[in-house]
């Protein structure tokens, strides 16, 4: 292979075309780049979990960053070397982001002890204390 004249750089070559047909100019373009990295480079699959950890209590700009509720369609459409482990990837975080967003409904256990809104909802009654709470002090 020659050699480069000295001062002169071989160009990096970009990606390739996203096989999804991604769009290039697309605003999630750099996050769904970091995305397709989680199969190769530990650290991505770090900052995708710090992302879903995180997804209910800090605001990821929308235009910018692929929703949780849309990174397993994400593993489904693009191509991997093991397309079961980006999918298992993606199922997890997804799932770890979408917990915290989760408003559910009580479940049967819930009312039957009692761990719903209303006071004596389930079999066991809601306990109120007797005397009103003690404050402790400290001693001058």
């Amino acid at each position: 292979m020659p050699e480069q004249p000295a001062g002169r750089q071989m160009p990096v070559p970009a990606r390739l075309a996203c096989p999804a047909e991604c769009r290039a100019d697309h605003p999630w373009r750099a996050h769904h780049d970091r995305l397709l990295d989680v199969e190769t480079d530990p650290d991505a699959v770090v900052d995708l979990f710090e992302t879903a950890v995180t997804w209910a209590e800090l605001e990821y700009p929308e235009e910018t960053t692929i929703p949780p509720a849309r990174w397993v369609e994400f593993a489904d459409r693009h191509r991997w070397r093991d397309p079961e482990r980006a999918r298992r990837i993606f199922s997890l975080a997804a799932d770890a982001a979408l917990r915290g967003t989760r408003v559910t409904a009580p479940t049967a256990l819930d009312r039957a002890v009692g761990m719903t809104e209303g006071l004596g909802d389930g079999i066991c009654p809601t306990l109120v204390p007797a005397t009103p709470p003690r404050h402790l002090r400290v001693a001058p």
